[in-house]
């Protein structure tokens, strides 16, 4: 008998309590739970977290040119993005919580992503079942969508759809039968309550590559080769969305506008609010504030009574809000890291960045660390002796 023994190291500590409070708190955000939390709760957890990377950093021995090189990245993306969110915001905080852990196994990372993830979704699901918290619930003419304790109905979803990508990453081939079944069913489930259409196909698709692993362990390699076609798949998906978008009913081919219109049916009318958004805004090379209105709760849990305007491309959304020069910069690091992926032989990460990619195009929630882990591993980019699992375990027979 195998008992494996796992030594955290302080600096791992501190790294990891960091990502526990940073996604615990950016999830409960999400929730109609954040009407019950105090802002000074939230300022202390930020300030915990903003502590405990400090320390974090002040111990660690990881630094080198290329962790300079990042760190004047981190504080451009800092100033460019803090100017249209929030200097002190959560989202912005990912940035340095992404540099940080460069220097941490990425299997701990996607634990703790894992096991909170999956404690956040429970305990808010459960509670809107059982009145704890309210269950809101969307009606209109085609469709009934029940929010489930959370402030949007795409949320849960989409958290989901994270955490099937993590378990993806941490057991590969080695997944369990009944563990796929459970997934699928939890997704399915999910899906049924808040007719979250696009993500639970993606959701499935990640699934049904994990199971095809599992019955062919063989094919991996093949999917390695494969995936070299891909690389520049952020790009071409940018490129392409900016395109559909300005093209979309403003073209004289009327086989093309028939296309792009049924499309856009089929995407929920989300060809259109870009082309929208893009007339109206336009893109600049440092971003703007644009307050788009979506169908999201407040954190009191009150709809928004504006004319919906949202953009859930997360290619268009870039690029107005952040500016172009933000989105060359992203694009850059994602394809950076997709490449040395490849390099490194770690095809199912790659796997996972690649369907990322392609549901980047209708889902902008995954630019949050909290709803996307694997934004962390851009952190390989300047870290030389990046590890994507564990080495310092004891195995006592």
């Amino acid at each position: 008998m195998k008992i494996t023994i796992k030594r955290y190291s302080l600096p791992e500590i501190l790294g990891l309590a960091a990502l526990a409070i940073f996604l615990l708190f950016s999830l409960l955000s999400i929730t109609l739970y954040a009407q019950y939390i105090s802002p000074k709760v939230y300022i202390i957890a930020l300030f915990s977290i903003i502590l405990l990377i400090f320390l974090k950093e002040l111990i660690s021995e990881s630094y080198n040119l290329k962790s300079a090189i990042g760190l004047f990245v981190i504080f451009t993306l800092y100033f460019i993005m803090g100017n249209v969110t929030n200097y002190a915001s959560f989202f912005i905080l990912g940035l340095f919580l992404i540099y940080s852990l460069r220097d941490l196994p990425f299997s701990d990372v996607a634990k703790v992503s894992f096991i909170i993830s999956i404690s956040v979704l429970l305990l808010v699901v459960l509670s809107s079942k059982f009145g704890i918290i309210p269950d809101y619930i969307e009606i209109s003419p085609t469709r009934v969508r029940h929010y489930l304790g959370f402030r949007y109905s795409l949320l849960p979803s989409t958290l989901m759809m994270n955490i099937i990508a993590i378990s993806f990453f941490l057991k590969q081939g080695n997944t369990s039968y009944p563990r796929l079944i459970v997934l699928f069913l939890v997704s399915g489930w999910l899906y049924v309550e808040t007719d979250s259409r696009l993500t639970f196909i993606n959701s499935c698709l990640f699934l049904l590559v994990n199971l095809i692993m599992k019955l062919s362990p063989s094919i991996i390699e093949k999917v390695g080769r494969l995936l070299k076609l891909f690389t520049f798949t952020y790009f071409i998906n940018a490129c392409l969305s900016y395109w559909i978008a300005k093209t979309y009913l403003n073209t004289s081919n009327v086989v093309l506008n028939q296309f792009l219109y049924q499309a856009d049916q089929f995407l929920g009318g989300r060809i259109y609010y870009s082309n929208r958004s893009l007339s109206l805004y336009g893109y600049k090379l440092l971003g703007q504030k644009i307050d788009w209105v979506g169908n999201g709760l407040s954190m009191q849990g009150e709809r928004s009574i504006g004319t919906y305007l949202y953009v859930d491309n997360l290619y268009i959304q870039t690029l107005q809000h952040f500016g172009l020069i933000v989105s060359v910069i992203i694009l850059s690091l994602l394809t950076l890291t997709l490449v040395k992926l490849l390099k490194k032989g770690q095809v199912v990460l790659g796997i996972i960045l690649v369907i990322l990619s392609f549901h980047a195009l209708i889902d902008d929630l995954i630019l949050n660390l909290y709803y996307n882990i694997f934004w962390v591993l851009i952190g390989m980019l300047i870290y030389k002796e990046y590890q994507f699992y564990d080495k310092k375990q004891l195995t006592r027979e």
